[in-house]
């Protein structure tokens, strides 16, 4: 089976935000997809493939031997970064997670990296403020589609961050800077979700409402501006 045939947009958008030459550690590796494209592409050195189940980790095993590379790629139990040893890995993926959950292993980490690429399934504002908060630097950012779902992928170092508008933690300022050609899809998808969330508060009589109705209108009227400003483009 050629790997190109299970590989999606989104595996495709975090195998190419690694970096060229990485010993690679992949968090949550489920069937193993990214560390197996990576070696036969020649972009890695090595991998551990790492997940919190055993289900996971024994799809990824028999699709390690299915390619031939249990040379190059490893298995490993692990809850998030927990089980990796200090010179095993220079870089992790730690993709297919939720932004809150993601940002949790990046706290318990028994050590730092130089490099991580992010790629969160929810609450990547969330994410990206915790960046912010902890020292951390998105150096390069990019989006993938997939049917209707938007999603996207982070580089990060250890580096100075500061949002320049809020707005920001929402589409990254690195996806309006690149023009990212799917900024137009985020956005839309964002609006659709605030909207509906702030149309729900308006059918709210409770005082406690108001101001997280606020917080939306003033979220989807900078949304709006972005989206302007991607016409412009």
């Amino acid at each position: 089976m050629n790997i190109e045939t299970v590989m999606t947009p989104r595996l495709f958008a975090i195998s190419e935000s690694v970096p060229q030459g990485a010993v690679l550690a992949d968090v949550g590796t489920d069937h193993g997809y990214i560390p197996i494209y990576l070696c036969l592409n020649n972009k890695i050195e090595s991998a551990l493939a790492m997940d919190l189940r055993p289900g996971p980790l024994k799809r990824a095993e028999e699709n390690i031997v299915r390619y031939g590379l249990e040379d190059k790629i490893k298995t490993r139990l692990s809850d998030g970064l927990s089980e990796l040893s200090e010179g095993e890995a220079d870089t992790a993926v730690i993709a297919g997670m939720g932004g809150l959950l993601i940002a949790e292993i990046l706290e318990a980490a028994p050590f730092e990296l130089s490099c991580y690429v992010l790629q969160p399934m929810t609450a990547a504002a969330e994410l990206r403020q915790y960046l912010e908060e902890k020292g951390y630097q998105i150096c390069h950012e990019v989006l993938a589609k997939e049917e209707e779902k938007v999603y996207t992928v982070m580089t990060v170092r250890r580096g100075t961050m500061k949002v320049s508008d809020p707005v920001y933690y929402q589409v990254g300022e690195c996806l309006m800077k690149n023009r990212d050609p799917l900024v137009p899809a985020l956005i839309d998808n964002l609006l659709h979700k605030y909207s509906t969330a702030r149309n729900g508060l308006l059918k709210s009589d409770r005082e406690d409402t108001k101001e997280k109705e606020k917080q939306y209108s003033l979220l989807i009227e900078s949304l709006e501006g972005l989206q302007k400003e991607c016409a412009a483009w």
